[in-house]
């Protein structure tokens, strides 16, 4: 337990250590560029993209890519929040990754934070938001756990948008061990990649995993003062379970934390599948139920879901009030099922 402690401290102490910028940012601009960002972490190079808004930024969003992606992938996105949504957008490329390739979650998280830290010096604005979508939801989870701050003392972020998170990456690498073993490509590499990040093998560094699992994190979350959380997931997801989603909403809300929930189930004629539970158990099988996105998507209706919320709280200041919601894309609805205030 000592030894879980300190590993846990010096995670928290080093994602929370400010980063020496070498690029000057300025607070507004042109939203249709997404331009590169090169700062410096832990001593090492760091880059990601951002965009900004035309007129004075209505918040920061601080985007988290999944597994197989990079910053660039986000490009669009970010664009389209500097324009739309008039806030600055930046999503970084984690340290150590080899292209697509590396599961680099402790990186992601102190490169997003060193980037959130230089806005936050530069343009002061007034709110931050976490957004980790799948694998970036490990990094996202990580990154609000780490009790990083402003300037000014004040928590760094504002809420946190897990998206079809894998907050559970013990359970993640398990399953793609298992997958691994059938010969399953991707599953290997996802594997391998976990491995390269936490220094071994579960059984050979337990403690890596769990300070690297979101769900067993929670305490932190609630330490770093964010004021609420919002997650999405679809039923028939492939890739991430939804059981993940439901395992942090839990811990989340048991320990005070205002968190609404997200159900996607049915994904309507307007969405593409994604990559689907059912899909996988019988190859070729065209689900009718929302799986997982591909996060350069627009139209699939989890991430669209998702961008809709986040959309909510920039322009609306809707906060998460410990209410569920099934979105259905059969019908066009969102409803309400469960909850009514915190």
């Amino acid at each position: 337990m000592l030894r879980l402690v300190a590993i846990t401290s010096f995670i928290v102490l080093a994602l929370s250590a400010p980063a020496a910028a070498a690029t000057t940012v300025r607070c507004t601009g042109d939203p249709s560029t997404a331009q590169r960002l090169d700062i410096t972490v832990a001593g090492e190079a760091a880059w990601g993209r951002y965009a900004l808004p035309k007129a004075a930024p209505r918040g920061l969003v601080v985007y988290f890519h999944g597994y197989g992606h990079t910053a660039d992938d986000w490009a669009d996105h970010l664009r389209r929040a500097a324009a739309e949504e008039g806030v600055i957008a930046v999503a970084m490329n984690y340290r150590g990754q080899a292209g697509t390739r590396g599961w680099q979650v402790s990186e992601g998280a102190a490169d997003s934070i060193a980037a959130a830290q230089l806005f936050d010096r530069t343009c002061r604005p007034p709110t931050i938001v976490a957004y980790g979508v799948s694998m970036g939801g490990n990094a996202s989870g990580l990154a609000v756990a780490s009790r990083a701050v402003r300037a000014n003392g004040a928590p760094l972020f504002d809420q946190w948008f897990d998206i079809e998170g894998a907050v559970n990456v013990i359970e993640i690498y398990t399953a793609a061990r298992g997958l691994a073993a059938t010969g399953n490509t991707f599953a290997a590499a996802a594997v391998a990649d976990m491995e390269r990040e936490m220094g071994g093998t579960l059984e050979e560094r337990p403690e890596a995993y769990t300070t690297r699992t979101v769900v067993r994190r929670a305490e932190d979350i609630k330490a770093s003062g964010v004021m609420g959380v919002t997650i999405v997931h679809g039923v028939d997801d492939g890739l991430v379970p939804y059981s993940q989603s439901r395992e942090m909403q839990t811990r989340l809300r048991a320990l005070g934390i205002p968190t609404d929930m997200f159900t996607v189930g049915t994904r309507g004629p307007g969405s593409e599948a994604g990559t689907t539970l059912t899909g996988s158990l019988v190859p070729g099988f065209d689900s009718p139920l929302a799986g997982h996105a591909d996060e350069t998507s627009t139209t699939h209706l989890v991430g669209k879901t998702g961008f809709e919320r986040l959309s909510a709280y920039l322009r609306t200041r809707e906060v998460p009030q410990c209410r569920d919601f099934v979105v259905d894309g059969t019908t066009g609805t969102m409803t309400q099922v469960a909850g009514a205030g915190c």
